[in-house]
């Protein structure tokens, strides 16, 4: 963070400071209590109780708040700043530091691709830029603070995924960022828990142009239906496309499967590219060709930009290839399950399987479906059997929703099994598994389970 002087944040904040607020250092902005020291502007949220005892431990530890406190008198006048509203007071100091700094910020939404698209397009930048971004799959919205406040005097450009689980996520985002450049991966249900209709959903994801003062430069895929539905009229900016459009701005024309990644060809302004990306799947070239176009939107050399994306690191759990023990392959993308990322998976896993071997899925819950879940199991479960799945091993109660449409779309019940924990499923694996199979392996994330079993399986 950049040190601040605290009357200017008070000024910001229409509140004008008293003399002894004034000519303070503020090295720290919060509102975790537990970062509190020395130089800390605290925003207190919630009404949450404040250890004024901790707080005359540090010097120059400033409270703002809406509310009175406990034992509040026994801190100096000064530190107390009183204002009407504390999330208006909050927001205006969010849009004071985040317009110190005239730099690119790149926002990045959609139900699929988010985290691989900023971590290519981080990975393409590095090397010549200083990147403040979001840390690897970390898009929750108490991380943002954080985020903007890792802007500095020497940041060069910003990067950062803006998740939506519910209403008002991407407005709050940024209030935050004030992204001058957006980039849409795709559409498709996801937390159809919270947001109860996938039309909100997709309304909330669209706000990242108001978000950008429809100005700047909007990134779509023009590939994906739903984005193409939604109304940019009021955008005032420029808008690019990516996908195999042929009105595409950045035209994919052409993939190719390699042993670990993938080769394609683009078009951009009459001019054909090739490019290599570690990772498998057609949609790692989506992801690919998004953050090509936000690096050729910053000026890079797209020549520069695919050599860098040559050398990318594919991350962790996001179809991820593990050579497993006994001449068995393991796929283990149990980053994540919904609809559109369960339907990518099973894609590329049909995809690279031989003829010769066994597919094997290892499914749990798909996670913040709302009332979208029974009829998305059932289609998942006439996806699975579409992909040629030869095996359908489900754990968890609600993962075995996945099994009744499978077998009405034709796997064989005999092949269908079920399990509760993750001894189960070793000791079923001991004895089941054949040299060549090919084990994919997908859920909801944060299911330890899974973990378990892919490393009991590693070589």
């Amino acid at each position: 963070m950049k040190t601040l002087l605290l009357e200017n944040i008070l000024t910001a904040m229409n509140i004008r400071p008293n003399d002894k607020q004034k000519g303070i250092r503020i090295k720290t902005v919060t509102d975790d209590r537990s970062e509190i020291s020395s130089h800390t502007l605290y925003f207190r949220p919630n009404n949450r109780e404040v250890s004024v005892e901790k707080i005359k431990n540090y010097r120059n530890v400033f409270i703002v708040t809406d509310t009175p406190f406990t034992h509040m008198e026994k801190l100096n006048s000064e530190q107390i700043i009183l204002v009407k509203d504390l999330k208006e007071s909050f927001f205006q100091f969010t849009s004071y530091y985040r317009h110190l700094f005239n730099i690119p910020v790149v926002a990045i939404t959609g139900t699929c691709g988010k985290s691989t698209t900023k971590e290519m397009l981080k990975h393409i930048l590095e090397e010549t830029h200083n990147v403040q971004a979001t840390i690897s799959s970390k898009n929750a919205d108490y991380y943002n603070l954080s985020y903007l406040l890792g802007i500095e005097e020497e940041t060069d450009v910003a990067v950062f995924e803006t998740a939506v689980s519910k209403k008002g996520d991407m407005t709050v985002s940024c209030k935050y960022f004030y992204p001058n450049i957006g980039i849409m991966t795709m559409i498709d249900v996801d937390h159809t828990d919270k947001i109860h209709s996938f039309d909100d959903y997709l309304a909330e994801k669209a706000k990242i142009m108001e978000g950008m003062n429809n100005e700047g430069i909007l990134i779509l895929n023009s590939d994906d239906s739903y984005l193409s539905s939604i109304d940019t009229s009021k955008f005032k900016g420029k808008i690019i496309t990516f996908g195999k459009n042929k009105n595409a701005s950045f035209r994919i024309k052409k993939t190719q499967y390699e042993s670990s990644g993938m080769t394609f060809w683009m078009e951009y302004k009459k001019r054909e590219y090739k490019g290599y990306i570690p990772g498998l799947g057609e949609h790692s070239v989506y992801n690919a060709v998004a953050s090509l176009a936000a690096a050729a939107m910053l000026g890079v050399d797209i020549r520069y930009a695919l050599k860098r994306l040559s050398t990318y690191h594919h991350m962790k759990s996001h179809f991820q290839i593990i050579e497993g023990r006994n001449q068995v392959t393991l796929v283990d993308d149990t980053w994540k399950s919904n609809p559109a990322s369960l339907r990518k998976g099973l894609e590329t896993l049909r995809r690279i399987a031989l003829p010769s071997q066994r597919k094997i899925a290892v499914l749990g819950r798909m996670a913040s479906l709302g009332k979208y879940a029974d009829e998305e199991y059932e289609k998942a479960g006439h996806l699975i059997a579409a992909s040629g799945v030869d095996i359908l091993i489900t754990r968890g109660f609600i993962a075995k929703d996945f099994q009744k449409p499978a077998i009405e779309a034709g796997i064989n019940p005999n092949h269908v099994y079920h399990f509760s924990d993750a001894e189960e499923m070793k000791r079923f694996f001991d004895s089941f598994l054949i040299p060549n199979d090919i084990v994919y392996f997908k859920t909801g994330g944060n299911d330890s389970d899974f973990d378990d079993v892919i490393d009991y399986l590693s070589s």
